[in-house]
């Protein structure tokens, strides 16, 4: 009774078994060949497995600060570090401009300039290697090329940096420069600049500009021929209406005033103003003097005259008093003006050795501090009043406080001491 109870059990699962073993016979190619294929590709393309022994050593350490990459300064760039290569290059001697952290034409041909003279590739870029070289010990100062080219570098008063020391030191041996050789364009160094461009030629401006920069830095640039020193017993240049100078006559050591004298001690009206050298300075000492007795504020009018410009000032008299007086014949009218005015040639301004001082901003020098002092004092430092109220006859012209000549004082103290005029003093007087 069991047994017929289990039969359909056993029949079912008879089936299943048999449906089974049907489908794996039909299933088994496919199933092979997934399989071959499979290993095809497992052989060509080998599955990475994860290496892990150098995990450390790649593991960035978040403290650490990485090196920043240099920026390189080029046109158009503007900040700090502009700034600082600017004055680094300005300090050199290679840039002239404003120091102002903006990267222009002028910083980058100083950057060329700087790696010109340094041998590095000139393209006006301020990267890496031209800057490590620039904030070095071993950076150069600048050297003037000796070749002018059409933007030549210009060396001008009021210049402070290395370039100018080169200058001052290429001046200094060749013997026009007496001064200090501190980098400082000031008076001394712009007299020293005029003194070798006149003796060679050149246009007095007392700027190094391309033609003096090339000539002062050749091997040919000529060495200073110093001015004779004046003899102590040689009497005064007389210059006056009976001995003129002669027509090319100019004094050879001639300085600019305004750039000669201490602005401190007197006010040069006029950039061109000019003096004999042995003049000046004598000027300077008794300025000197005067500022110790408290007496400042001179003003300096006139020194040296061409004869060119003597004749100007005597045809504008002229035209003057000609103006006022219509009446007036023009040889009337000269004959007034040269009670004042001298005429060409016989003006003591030719010599450079006259100088007309006035008190600044008064309206006249008589009865001034400045010119009491002068009267008292000027004789002590080789100046005399050349033209005095007592001696018009003899000098033929009016007396002018503010007219003193340069005579050294071996002569001028005689003169003071004996009451003497120049005229009377050399035997000139009929």
């Amino acid at each position: 009774m069991d047994s017929r109870k289990h039969l359909p059990a056993v029949i079912l699962l008879s089936v299943v078994f048999v449906a089974l073993a049907v489908l794996c016979i039909i299933l088994a190619p496919k199933t092979m060949e997934a399989y071959d294929v499979l290993n095809v590709e497992k052989n060509a393309t080998p599955t990475p497995t994860a290496d892990n022994r150098n995990m450390l050593a790649v593991t960035p350490d978040p403290n650490a600060t990485p090196a920043p990459t240099m920026l390189v300064l080029k046109i158009g760039v503007e900040g700090d570090q502009v700034e600082r290569l600017q004055e680094r290059l300005k300090k050199l001697g290679y840039y002239t401009g404003e120091v102002d952290g903006q990267f222009g034409q002028g910083t980058a041909e100083a950057v060329m300039l700087f790696q010109t003279q340094h041998g590095i590739a000139a393209d006006g870029l301020a990267g890496e290697e031209t800057r490590n070289l620039l904030y070095s010990e071993s950076a150069q100062i600048f050297v003037p090329t000796p070749v002018p080219t059409s933007t030549p570098s210009v060396l001008t008063m009021g210049d402070d940096h290395d370039g100018v020391r080169a200058a001052q030191q290429r001046l200094k041996d060749l013997g026009y420069l007496e001064g200090a050789v501190d980098g400082d364009f000031g008076a001394g160094t712009k007299s020293a600049v005029m003194w070798f461009q006149r003796q060679n030629g050149l246009e007095e401006d007392g700027v190094i500009g391309g033609n003096t920069m090339a000539l002062l830095f050749s091997q040919e640039a000529p060495a200073a021929v110093p001015t004779p020193t004046p003899d102590p017993n040689a009497m005064p240049i007389l210059v006056n209406k009976t001995h003129p100078v002669e027509d090319d006559y100019k004094p050879s050591d001639l300085v600019n005033m305004r750039s000669f004298m201490p602005s401190d001690l007197i006010y040069v009206k006029g950039s061109e103003c000019e003096g004999d050298r042995t003049a000046a300075t004598a000027l300077i000492e008794m300025l000197k003097a005067a500022k110790e007795d408290g007496i400042t504020g001179w003003q300096l009018n006139a020194g040296y005259r061409s004869i060119r410009y003597q004749q100007s000032l005597m045809d504008d008299k002229v035209a003057g008093y000609m103006e006022r007086n219509p009446s007036w014949s023009r040889s009337k009218a000269k004959s007034a003006a040269s009670q004042t005015v001298a005429e060409p040639g016989t003006s003591e301004h030719h010599t450079g050795l006259a100088f007309d001082v006035t008190a600044r901003g008064a309206d006249a020098f008589i009865g001034t501090p400045q010119q009491k002092w002068l009267a008292k004092n000027c004789w002590d430092y080789g100046f005399i009043i050349r033209y005095q109220e007592d001696k018009e006859d003899i000098t033929g012209f009016v007396a002018e406080c503010w007219h003193i000549r340069y005579v050294g004082v071996q002569h001028s103290v005689p003169m003071r001491d004996k009451n003497l005029c120049l005229e009377e003093y050399l035997g000139e007087v009929d």
